[in-house]
Formats: structure tokens, C-alpha cells, sequence
């Protein structure tokens, strides 16, 4: 990701938006993305001008965490 993408990413993290990217984009490099997301930017990807997907971090549903707060129980 180039430095003036990553700047634009990192302006629109700390407004709370969602940045729009190509497929092309992410598939040249998915890490970058990924890491961005890891630091909690939302990206939709678009192909041909169409959204088709929206990249976001992973939130465990509410069953999840009862389960996992479950087997933390019984570690103890």
C-alpha cells in the first residue's frame, strides 16, 4: 500500500469512515489491508464499480463469548 493510500486510510480511521477499494487493490496487497483492519478500518471492495464485499474485523457473536467464558470457568 502506498504511503499516500496509507495516509488517507489512517485520516478516515480516526473519522470513523469507511474506505472504499478495488478489488485490484486489495488483491495487489492483502496484507496491508488485513493489518489495516487489524487496527480497525472497514474497507468496501468494489469490482467493476460494484460493491461486493466489506472487510472488517471479526467480532465473536454473543454465543461465542458465552462458551469461551464458559471454558475459562472451568480452567478456573
Amino acid at each position: 500500500m502506498s504511503k499516500s493510500v496509507t495516509r488517507l486510510v489512517a485520516q478516515q480511521l480516526l473519522a470513523g469512515k469507511v474506505t472504499e477499494i478495488t478489488a485490484m487493490d486489495f488483491r495487489k496487497s492483502p496484507g496491508d489491508f488485513l493489518t489495516q483492519v487489524q487496527m480497525g478500518a472497514t474497507f468496501n471492495i468494489t469490482k467493476n464499480g460494484h460493491p461486493v464485499a466489506t472487510l472488517t474485523a471479526y467480532q465473536p457473536s454473543a454465543l461465542e463469548l458465552g462458551a469461551e467464558t464458559r471454558r475459562l470457568e472451568r480452567a478456573g
